[in-house]
């Protein structure tokens, strides 16, 4: 009975998810993560939505979730410009206005930050997130 009661707190929960494909060459571990915890929107957070594989290509990850029936959008602005983790947006107003956007989305469940670094602690999503948790007060989960 305890288990159930978590499962259904875990699911009634709203998370903000990071999640970073590395090296992967397939969406298994991505597409377990959006089902178990009920992702409502992938918020692609990379200035350039590519990458090596076209598999993570932003277009073909959007197509895959609407097959899903998960929101994808790419917010550019919240992308990085530094190199490294230390998160400088490429246009702070713009990236105000994006971080306000996706607060609106998280409020309603959770939301699933994306970007290419496998290791949060190695990516600028990991500085999003803190920044979105301000706005919205969700529990941060990196997960991969």
């Amino acid at each position: 009975m305890v288990a159930t009661y978590e499962n259904q707190n875990a699911i009634a929960s709203k998370y903000i998810l990071t999640f970073g494909y590395g090296n992967r060459k397939n969406y298994d571990e991505f597409f377990s993560y959006l089902e178990e915890f009920n992702v409502v929107c992938v918020v692609d957070v990379r200035l350039h939505p590519r990458a090596w594989s076209r598999k993570w290509y932003g277009e073909i990850i959007q197509k895959s979730c609407n097959e899903k029936n998960i929101k994808y959008v790419s917010k550019a602005f919240l992308g990085n410009t530094s190199g490294n983790s230390n998160w400088i947006p490429p246009n702070d107003e713009e990236a105000a206005i994006a971080l306000q956007e996706i607060s609106e989305i998280a409020q309603t469940g959770t939301i699933l930050l994306l970007c290419a670094e496998k290791k949060s602690y190695c990516c600028h999503r990991a500085e999003v997130a803190l920044h979105l948790q301000k706005l919205v007060n969700n529990e941060i989960k990196h997960l991969g």
